[in-house]
């Protein structure tokens, strides 16, 4: 039963490890080795089955042999009351005689209460005992080759009177001896032919399960070793070759090469798209340059021609001063209303506007100018860049009550110039649309994300509306907070810069509650 136990615990450990391991994992058994298991398991229970049938068949034929034995000695025994009482022995013998037709008897003899033997029968030899010496020492080391049982003969009792067998008179023995080699020979015989046929039904399996394998497992192994190469390698040209003989195969493969196929035209035709996009975009920064570059002139223009008019304005005061005094009340009044009011409130209008277009055409030369800037990527200290940006709005910062909690900052790699541009302007930003009603926190941090840092600057100032979250990145594009002085270029400038850098930058913002703008830097 030990064999058995076995058998049934490495099935379950077989049958528990298929079934533990999840599709898709990496330590997942490949269809082969699910192949081969389901293979040993089926073996598996069919040696169980034969070992448990077996084990019935002579359990029950060994419990049938003794019933046997045991009726065959209680009527030897009675059949020899009268030839022990009369020592009779040819009778003794006749009646040992009649158990020759019983093959497995292979001994029997009825022997006196004194012990003498009366007859003794030995039946001719047996299969068994034709066998080599060495194979019958071989049985009789293995199995027990012997069933031997004794019954006792009682001395006849009349029956008016009855007493108990245990107070009768034994006149003698009789004993009998039944053969059990032979039954072993039949399962010896039995095994010997299934053992083969055992191996020959699992080798048989073999040679299935590895023609399988050449079939179908092979080329999907190949099928997910080529998916797994392009999905690394991303090299969409490969195709992979059909398979002889196996049509529904064949078709998985043809859709996953018309996938690749699809997939790289897909591909030419993106990198079409931004080939044309980045012209496009080469395109519009050259214009932007020339654009905001071209017009500045103009504007300083203007702004002289103001100050030029500003001055006329003086000499025109100083001819007219003297001509005033013979001028009537009214005339004098409207003169001096567009020389004192209307002309100047004009010059400054017109200043106003010469400086805030100044300003949009330098923003968008300072973005048109990063897209040709090149970078100078070195270590950066950020804990000492950000302290010089603090220290550098440090007044505009005590004139808002700011507050700056400052984490510890790491060392990355990356152009110097635009990093402090971007940190300024989201520094300068935070306190500049902080909430005058409270006091104003903001905090610096740092997040170690394995390939990227991402840094974050968070202030409990005015916040930003989710509807205008999106366009505050764009240029020239304003949240709703218009009581605050600015062009809308800044937080386009980091945007690109970010981007040039190869990192992303987000919001989070909650109006009347602060903002959190995070932004991710590669290590390398």
């Amino acid at each position: 039963m030990s064999i058995v136990k076995f058998i049934v615990s490495k099935t379950r450990q077989l049958a528990s490890k298929d079934e533990s391991c999840e599709p898709g994992s990496i330590d997942s058994p490949s269809i082969s080795n699910r192949l081969n298991s389901i293979l040993r398991v089926s073996t598996g229970i069919m040696l169980i089955s034969f070992v448990l049938f077996s084990g019935y068949t002579v359990i029950s034929k060994y419990q049938d042999t003794i019933q046997r034995m045991r009726s065959l000695a209680s009527i030897l025994a009675i059949n020899s009351e009268a030839p022990l009482i009369f020592s009779d022995r040819p009778s003794a013998e006749e009646n040992l005689h009649s158990l020759s037709a019983i093959a497995e008897v292979s001994g029997a003899g009825i022997v006196k209460s004194n012990g003498d033997t009366l007859a003794v029968y030995v039946p001719a030899p047996n299969l068994a005992q034709n066998l080599p010496g060495t194979v019958q020492n071989l049985l009789h080391r293995v199995v027990t080759g012997r069933l031997r049982l004794e019954q006792p003969v009682f001395a006849p009792t009349r029956q008016e009177h009855p007493v108990s067998e245990s107070s009768r008179q034994v006149i003698g023995w009789v004993w009998i001896e039944a053969d059990l080699t032979g039954d072993w020979l039949k399962l010896a015989t039995v095994l010997g032919i299934f053992i083969p046929v055992m191996f020959g039904i699992y080798g048989l399996g073999r040679i299935l399960n590895n023609r399988l394998a050449y079939s179908v497992v092979k080329p999907l192994e190949e099928l997910a070793q080529t998916a797994l190469e392009i999905g690394q390698n991303r090299n969409y040209d490969r195709r992979l070759l059909l398979w002889p003989g196996i049509t529904e195969l064949n078709a998985v493969v043809d859709g996953f090469n018309q996938m690749l196929e699809q997939i790289q035209l897909r591909d030419v035709e993106l990198q079409n798209r931004r080939d044309l996009l980045e012209q496009y975009n080469e395109e519009l920064k050259d214009f932007s340059y020339i654009v905001s570059h071209d017009l500045r002139a103009p504007m300083i223009n203007v702004q002289g021609f103001v100050n030029e008019l500003s001055l006329s304005l003086n000499d025109l005061r100083k001819v007219l001063d003297a001509e005033m005094e013979q001028l009537p009340e009214h005339k004098k009044a409207a003169l001096l209303e567009i020389l004192n009011e209307d002309i100047p409130t004009s010059a400054r209008f017109i200043t106003g506007g010469v400086a805030k277009m100044n300003q949009l055409l330098a923003g968008i030369l300072k973005i048109s100018r990063l897209g040709r800037q090149e970078l100078n990527i070195s270590v950066i200290d950020v804990q000492h860049l950000v302290d010089d940006n603090i220290e550098a709005i440090k007044y505009q910062s005590d004139q808002a009550g700011a507050e700056f909690q400052v984490q510890s900052l790491p060392q990355v790699q990356a152009d110097p110039e635009l990093l402090d541009q971007i940190f300024a302007n989201l520094l300068s930003n935070a306190v500049k649309y902080l909430d005058k009603k409270r006091a104003g926190k903001i905090e610096i941090w740092a997040v170690d994300q394995g390939e990227h840092f991402r840094f974050f600057v968070k202030d409990n100032g005015l916040g930003v509306a989710e509807k205008d979250q999106k366009k505050i990145f764009e240029m020239f594009r304003r949240g709703n907070n218009h009581a605050v002085e600015g062009e809308g270029v800044g937080l386009n400038y980091v945007k690109s810069a970010i981007k040039r850098l190869g990192g992303t930058i987000s919001l989070e913002s909650v109006a009347g509650q602060g903002s959190s703008f995070s932004f991710t830097l590669p290590k390398r």
